[in-house]
């Protein structure tokens, strides 16, 4: 037996068929209009702004500060206890100051070798000191240009007064250092000489060490008689039997500078010259 749907058995009116369609059509214009809609509110909402990359940040460097430094107003010098925490405060302050550079102008000041000035220090003995250290950087008591030493191409002079020594060339100061003479009774003459003799490795033939043994007088320059020019211990300004007593490094130099036959020029005072 053959089974028929409702719609079979009970077909549609035409008008029922007609309502159904608009429905339908109404329906999907519907939705149409409600997607249209959709897509134009959403198109008109003003647009937040995306947020912004974080600023860039350039990492530099740091950059070293040149400390502001005052100007130099006092040039003076006071006898007083230095001590190495000084030198070292002079040292961060100024970078052309450094420990050994305060030390050497102790020694430039005190007519002492650098480890005279060092034994000073650690036991407490009062020094000259620069009230300053910046004020004595360059510091030199002899005179730049001595005019009546600009006849010779090379010349040493010697103050005794001070006491320091100096050599010249054409009359312009080339190089200079503190330097020991003889005390009162071993007087180190003055007048004018010449460099008589050279000897790197001298040894002196009137003084013995305190060992007994011919004192040694490195790089040597004999200025008269048993007087010399030469390296040794620089403990104060009246440390020698007349002999001109310089700095190891500073005898050296001016050893191999000098020539036989230079003159050397050896004052009483400044004044002299």
């Amino acid at each position: 037996m053959k089974t028929h749907s409702i719609a079979e058995i009970f077909p549609p009116s035409p008008g029922k068929v007609r309502l159904q369609t608009l429905t339908r059509n109404l329906t999907a214009g519907l939705l149409s209009c409600l997607v249209l809609w959709s897509c134009t509110a959403a198109s008109s909402q003003p647009s937040r702004p995306s947020p912004s990359p974080p600023p860039t940040s350039f990492s530099h460097p740091p950059q070293e500060r040149t400390p502001v430094q005052s100007p130099v107003t006092d040039r003076g010098s006071t006898y007083r206890v230095v001590t190495e925490e000084e030198l070292i405060q002079w040292e961060q302050t100024d970078p052309g100051l450094s420990f050994n550079r305060c030390r050497e102008i102790l020694s430039r000041l005190n007519i002492k070798a650098g480890y005279h000035i060092s034994d000073d220090l650690r036991r407490g003995r009062a020094l000259l000191a620069p009230n300053d250290f910046r004020a004595f950087k360059d510091w030199t008591p002899l005179p730049c240009h001595a005019p009546k030493l600009a006849e010779f191409p090379k010349a040493i002079l010697v103050v005794k007064e001070i006491p320091f020594l100096g050599w010249y060339e054409n009359g312009f100061l080339t190089g200079d250092a503190p330097a020991c003479i003889g005390p009162p009774g071993e007087d180190t003459r003055a007048g004018r000489f010449v460099v008589i003799e050279k000897d790197a490795d001298h040894k002196s033939r009137s003084y013995r060490n305190d060992l007994g043994e011919p004192a040694w007088m490195p790089w040597a320059l004999r200025v008269y008689d048993t007087v010399w020019i030469h390296a040794g211990d620089v403990s104060g300004k009246h440390c020698s039997h007349g002999c001109i007593i310089l700095p190891v490094k500073t005898a050296e130099r001016l050893f191999h500078w000098a020539d036989l036959e230079t003159p050397v020029v050896i004052v009483e005072s400044l004044s002299d010259l």
